[in-house]
């Protein structure tokens, strides 16, 4: 067994065909929720934000996703 740790982050950014961001997870591809709220519809700097903080929180070696 590796004691390697992926370095692929959890979370990341795409931009959407109306030119808003949406912040999602890159094990499922569905966009993240925090709260009872979608990551979609953002502007760069605020997706931007919030993938640092989702990734700070819930780095890759967690068991659960976030949705």
């Amino acid at each position: 067994m590796s004691s390697l740790k992926p370095t692929t982050s959890r979370y990341a950014r795409r931009i959407d065909t109306d030119g808003t961001w949406t912040v999602f997870d890159a094990f499922t591809g569905r966009p993240a929720e925090v709260g009872s709220r979608q990551t979609t519809g953002m502007q760069m700097r605020d997706a931007e934000e919030m993938v640092a903080i989702l990734n700070r929180i819930h780095p890759v070696d967690g068991a659960s996703t976030i949705h």
